[in-house]
């Protein structure tokens, strides 16, 4: 009996290849979505920190004038661990609460510019294991060391500055080529859904 020792046609390998892109594409597509979920998924959570933040400083607080001058403050950071982003309730020099914020790979940043459409990266520490709690102290001491601060006025729960008396106007929570922002007012506190702008790059 004869053998077929034929190989494949070129209509077959054109369908094959045809097929490959297809499913390379919607695959590309997925992987975007995911981002861009992600990103947007802290940016609400983001903004969730923030109100409760200022709740808490209104009712259990003695609050202070500058973020130099206050017991009382939010510390976002990146756990290089597993690539999330936490944010740690500071209240009267006490750590009163810490919420992962993010999934592994977004980007949280933050900008003193009322007009910027992208942000410097919020510090970041490394913990022995992953994740970041109430329990871990040390890990604790080095986020309060090395993370971004956010404080509020006691009296009307307006955001206050720095030492350097500079205002954080802008965050944003960057993921792909997804940059969700947020828009802070410090004179009120109040905190504002951003526009959405694509980025060719952001930093791991």
């Amino acid at each position: 009996m004869k053998k077929d020792n034929r190989g494949f046609s070129l209509i077959e390998l054109i369908v094959v290849v045809c097929i490959m892109a297809i499913l390379l594409g919607v695959l590309a597509a997925s992987i975007s979505r995911i981002a861009g979920f992600r990103a947007k998924e802290c940016r609400n959570k983001v903004i969730s920190s923030l109100e409760n933040g200022r709740l808490m400083t209104l009712s259990k607080s003695r609050g202070g004038s500058t973020l130099g001058s206050t017991d009382t403050y939010l510390i976002f950071i990146r756990n290089n661990t597993d690539g999330c982003n936490y944010c740690i309730t500071v209240i009267d020099g006490a750590y009163y609460d810490v919420k992962k914020i993010s999934k592994g790979g977004v980007v949280l940043k933050y900008s003193t510019d009322p007009d910027a459409t992208d942000g410097t990266p919020i510090g970041s520490i490394t913990t022995g294991t992953k994740g970041l709690g109430l329990s871990d102290t040390a890990d604790l001491d080095n986020a309060k060391a090395a993370g971004y601060k956010i404080g509020f006025n006691r009296q009307n729960g307006a955001f206050i500055p720095d030492s350097s008396l500079n205002y954080t106007y802008r965050l944003f929570a960057s993921l792909g080529q997804y940059n969700y922002g947020i828009s802070l007012h410090p004179k009120t506190g109040k905190v504002e859904v951003g526009e959405r702008t694509r980025v060719t790059t952001t930093t791991p």
